[in-house]
């Protein structure tokens, strides 16, 4: 029998995490501020149910955090920031690149598509574009929209509506696990 590693742990509140999404844009902005002519990437989890932080998602992220800085090594890029949050709502982090959006998204979609656990990280890419933050989507860089990890529909689409249930969300995502040597 699989172990629940996504069923206990801390469940936030609907407030902190809209409060938790607004802090992560105004830091964006900041740091595009700070660093201009600069992109930002910020990346977390995508976990499906309530709980958003125990020792297993950290452990993951911290697998996310070696992948991101393997393809940073990998393609060559440098940083000039780095910061990372331990939040109710999950972790989180930032760090900003010297290069073109462009080039770091691509470089990104390498280990949300390859990397084990890769589907379930969560990159995003974003650079100032006419005085405005922009997020870099993958379909500007040639790609399709991510699928769901049950169906082939866009993730977005069945995360929305809700069309599965997190039970067997859950127990596709632990499969994942068994399959990553470094969990």
């Amino acid at each position: 029998m699989k172990k629940k590693v996504f069923s206990e742990g801390i469940t936030p509140s609907l407030r902190e995490v809209l409060h938790t999404r607004e802090q992560r844009v105004l830091f964006q902005e900041k740091l595009l501020t700070l660093y201009p002519g600069e992109t930002v990437v910020s990346f977390k989890l995508n976990i499906p149910g309530p709980v958003k932080d125990n020792e297993a998602i950290r452990k993951i992220f911290s697998i996310l955090q070696e992948d991101l800085q393997s393809i940073v090594q990998e393609e060559g890029l440098q940083s000039s920031f780095e910061k990372v949050l331990f939040l109710s709502t999950g972790p989180e982090g930032f760090c900003v690149l010297k290069s073109s959006g462009v080039v770091v998204k691509t470089a990104l979609m390498i280990l949300e598509e390859e990397a084990p656990l890769g589907r379930l990280y969560d990159l995003d890419v974003h650079e100032r574009k006419v005085g405005l933050v922009h997020t870099i989507s993958r379909k500007e860089v040639g790609h399709k929209e991510r699928k769901c990890l049950l169906c082939s529909a866009p993730a977005k689409v069945c995360g929305r509506a809700r069309v599965h249930d997190v039970e067997s969300l859950h127990a596709v995502m632990e499969t994942m696990l068994e399959e990553e040597p470094r969990f």
